[in-house]
């Protein structure tokens, strides 16, 4: 049965409602924000005791953005070309009029997926009834971590003696220590690249365990231009004999330094709408808040791992597409793997808060001006994004520079 809409005053009056809701959130409510000024702690960016701060903005803005799109997803797909075309562009759903049928499926289920990281950010609980009541859907049981940098990570060379979880040396049932390699799953895990390095995380954190990459601690390094990533840390568990087991993965996100100060992405939905006029860039007007929201989706969904192609599971992840025209393209090629894509939901929640996101004062997710911005195709080959006229069914154009070319106009 469809869902019954809601008159437009009540659903603003409920959409506001919850606004206010998930703005009290605090992100050490989601995380276990590092601590410090150095190795990757992120007291530049978040006041630990009182809760604010640039990533609390983040929170907020993240927050605020969901919530609008899923709210005009739910409420206006059917009266609103302007989504189903965002819908169309990014996740390959097509614009059909109305959701019916398989169409409906897939549009409930983005949806859906939208709920979830919603889920997340606001701290959501449980409200069915049982002994989980009122328990969060992502509880914080101090094994997901947030960094502000990755040097927080130490090379450890493989003939290192191996530590627990308590920092403790490993040892065998003969008392011999116990070097990275001689454990089975680290060997593996160096064996899987040639260049792996093993990456130690337990001398400035309560995180003690390894995690294994070819960068590792150099990933955040100036010249990477890095923004984030998320990753497991695989802590042991030192047995009363013979290999040590392997403790539940702690889930990290790290967010670079560029994630905070480079200069191509606005601080806030504000700034960035005051950038945007006829050629702007959908890309260049992407907030920084939306590194935190692209890591989010690893957190929620988990990644590929490529053994079921038929039936995938998870986000993906190594194989993932960050460029605009290629997100945009991916959807044209293969719509299923466009909806397990991260960054096409960041774009498409960009596009979706410049096109319905409201003034509210001087807060950074405060939109004065509404834009629109839709594919501009010649033939059947995507060449820029532009502004789309609902009236007319027409592409307004202007010159195009680049393939990533835009027109934006206000709504």
């Amino acid at each position: 049965m469809a869902k019954p809409l809601l008159p437009l005053g009540l659903a603003t009056v409920l959409l506001c409602l919850l606004l206010r809701t998930v703005s009290g959130v605090k992100l050490n409510e989601l995380f276990v924000v590092h601590a410090g000024a150095t190795k990757s702690g992120c007291d530049t960016y978040f006041n630990q005791k009182n809760g604010d701060g640039t990533l609390d903005d983040w929170l907020e803005e993240i927050n605020y953005s969901i919530s609008e799109a899923i709210d005009k997803i739910d409420q206006k797909y059917n009266r609103e070309k302007s989504i189903r075309m965002a819908i169309q562009t990014f996740f390959g759903i097509p614009n059909r009029g109305r959701a019916r049928g398989d169409i409906k499926v897939k549009v409930d289920n983005l949806s859906a997926n939208l709920k979830l990281v919603l889920d997340f950010f606001s701290f959501e609980k449980i409200k069915a009834d049982g002994p989980s009541k009122g328990q969060p859907i992502y509880p914080l049981n101090g094994d997901r971590f947030l960094f502000c940098g990755s040097d927080f990570l130490e090379e450890k060379k493989k003939d290192t003696v191996a530590r627990d979880w308590k920092d403790n040396e490993i040892k065998d049932d003969k008392g011999k220590a116990v070097t990275i390699a001689d454990v089975t799953a680290y060997a593996n895990a160096l064996k899987a690249d040639p260049n792996n390095k093993a990456w130690w995380s337990g001398d400035h954190t309560p995180v003690k365990g390894y995690y294994f990459s070819t960068t590792g601690g150099k990933y955040c390094d100036p010249a990477t231009k890095n923004l984030g990533l998320t990753a497991a840390i695989q802590e042991l568990e030192a047995g009363p004999s013979g290999q040590p087991t392997l403790r539940k993965p702690v889930e990290i996100v790290v967010l670079c330094e560029e994630s905070f100060t480079n200069t191509k992405q606005p601080d806030s939905y504000r700034i960035g709408d005051a950038k945007i006029k006829a050629g702007t860039n959908l890309a260049d007007v992407v907030p920084k808040s939306a590194t935190l929201l692209h890591e989010a989706f690893h957190v929620l969904f988990g990644v590929d791992d490529g053994n079921n192609p038929a039936n995938p599971i998870g986000f993906l992840q190594g194989d993932e597409i960050y460029d605009l025209a290629a997100c945009i393209q991916l959807a044209l090629d293969d719509p299923e793997k466009a909806r397990r894509n991260p960054e096409n939901y960041v774009f498409f929640l960009t596009q979706m808060y410049y096109l319905f996101g409201k003034p509210s004062g001087t807060d950074p997710s405060s939109i004065d001006t509404n834009w629109d911005f839709a594919p501009i195709k010649k033939g059947n080959t995507f060449v820029a994004y532009g502004y789309y006229t609902e009236r007319s069914s027409q592409t307004i154009s202007h010159a195009i520079s680049s393939p990533v070319f835009m027109t934006s106009m206000p709504k």
